[in-house]
């Protein structure tokens, strides 16, 4: 049998790693847009496109979103990615200056992107008490192209100046209502704009939802089109499992997953807010400084254990 070349798929810095399927969706999605293969990096791939400028593309992200539909599916939702998002620097598009584009810089909240060339690393800034990652984009009409750390550089400034920028941009985007209580006993919200940054608008809930209070809110962001907001409350507790559950549920099954974790956000602060659900059996384990909270609402619960509640 004739030995397999270094330039199929999945070789280049290592054995494969995507199933055949994948990687036919894969080809069948950029012929479809012109576009050719030139070499196979394990786990990226350097394509040319239509318009014969380079891009890079990383497979990581990529088959995570597309094994969560079926592989009927994945030419479309591959094609659909190629189309909108851009996570290399391309000469053509990118600009030059960072404040030329100023009002087109949104945030993206969700892991970090994975294993890009030197000259493609996307900047981020790591959101503490996650292992998630806040990026940089510039917004198109038709698609997205992540913010370098080349081009934050030559720009002069810190990235957190652009960060700024980009979340004051999404509070302009973000009407009152962007969030819609879903259920009334608990208190509830799901974010539905559908603009593909519902989950940013995790970091503008202080704009959103300003009469929320001082404990802050459960958040839960399992993909990049939903966001689950519910206030911390005495009566909201008992359906924090159900939030849990939710996200759990939609993680598995939704295009572009993030986090199946609950967290507690108070005052821009992120906290893992740990919850196991078996059957009828709930047990919590909250970050330390929301017992204070606890004792708060429920001064009588000497009993229940440090860091479980079981129902």
């Amino acid at each position: 049998m004739e030995p397999r070349r270094r330039s199929d798929p999945g070789f280049g810095s290592g054995p494969p790693r995507y199933p055949g399927t994948f990687l036919l969706a894969f080809r069948e999605a950029i012929g479809g847009l012109g576009w050719q293969a030139k070499r196979w990096l394990g786990n990226a791939v350097e394509c040319v496109d239509a318009e014969g400028s380079q891009q890079v593309v990383g497979l990581e992200n990529l088959f995570r979103r597309a094994r969560r539909v079926e592989r009927n599916e994945w030419k479309d939702l591959i094609t659909e990615f190629l189309r909108q998002v851009n996570v290399t620097e391309q000469k053509d598009d990118l600009p030059t200056d960072l404040a030329t584009v100023a009002d087109q810089l949104l945030v993206r909240l969700g892991k970090p992107l994975q294993s890009l060339p030197d000259e493609a690393r996307v900047w981020a800034q790591p959101l503490d008490g996650t292992d998630l990652v806040l990026t940089l984009v510039i917004d198109y009409p038709q698609r997205m192209i992540y913010v370098t750390e080349k081009l934050i550089a030559d720009s002069g400034k810190e990235g957190a100046v652009w960060l700024d920028q980009a979340l004051a941009n999404l509070r302009a985007r973000s009407e009152d209502d962007s969030l819609e209580v879903v259920h009334e006993e608990s208190g509830m919200l799901l974010c539905n704009v559908g603009d593909a940054y519902d989950s940013s608008r995790a970091m503008i809930l202080d704009t959103l939802l300003p009469e929320v209070g001082p404990e802050g809110y459960f958040v839960a962001i399992p993909s990049r089109d939903q966001l689950m907001v519910l206030p911390v409350r005495k009566d909201s507790l008992p359906f924090i499992h159900v939030m849990k559950l939710l996200v759990e549920k939609d993680f598995k099954t939704a295009p572009y997953p993030i986090s199946d974790d609950v967290f507690w956000v108070r005052d821009g602060n992120w906290r893992l807010f740990g919850i196991d659900v078996q059957g009828q059996k709930v047990t919590l384990q909250p970050p330390e400084d929301f017992m204070e909270v606890l004792e708060e609402f429920l001064p009588d619960a000497e009993d229940l254990p440090e860091s479980e509640d079981e129902v």
